[in-house]
């Protein structure tokens, strides 16, 4: 038993599990003190990245499979290889941009979903960054970057243009002020 605040945990178990996450169910005693079931997501840690390059933002633009075409900061998992969501981001950058080093600060993380999994999206800002040749994954195959200035981020922000909420809350914290 784990007791988790008000909640208790007495039993976990693995319903599904695929290379990309595990779809778990606890046994669990609710704050009310009634037993129930709770399920959740098993999945790996996330990242996003405000890259800013001369006064603009690095946008993603791509289709997703289940929502459509989005507008997002560049990012992806936190792979087992790279625990580290610093070297994550990193990585993302290099892949989906082409920019590398620069200067990186630590923004923070968010919970995006906290009622179905305990995932963290990490966020980070680059600055200084050198260019280079994007080497996207396969999957990638129609990712587009966008160098959209700081104010035009905001503004699809607030207009519904970046639908991803981490993102959004990214763009929002390093485009105040302009």
């Amino acid at each position: 038993m784990e007791e988790r605040g008000p909640w208790t945990q007495r039993a976990s178990s693995l319903l599904c599990s695929t290379s990309h996450f595990g779809v778990m169910r606890d046994e669990v005693t609710r704050p009310d003190g009634l037993r129930d079931h709770y399920d959740w997501v098993d999945a790996p840690d996330q990242v996003r990245v405000a890259a800013l390059i001369n006064e603009h933002l690095l946008l993603i633009e791509q289709f997703h499979y289940l929502v459509g075409p989005l507008w997002q900061l560049p990012g992806g998992t936190v792979d087992a290889e790279d625990a580290d969501p610093c070297a994550a981001a990193r990585r993302e950058l290099a892949e989906e941009t082409g920019y590398t080093s620069g200067t990186w600060s630590d923004c923070g993380f968010l919970y995006p979903m906290p009622g179905l999994t305990g995932c963290r999206v990490h966020l980070w800002r680059a600055d200084y960054l050198s260019p280079g040749l994007a080497s996207p994954e396969s999957a990638e195959a129609d990712l587009q970057v966008r160098h959209v200035p700081l104010r035009e981020a905001a503004r699809a922000v607030r207009d519904g243009r970046i639908r991803c909420a981490p993102s959004a809350a990214l763009v929002l914290s390093v485009t105040s002020g302009h």
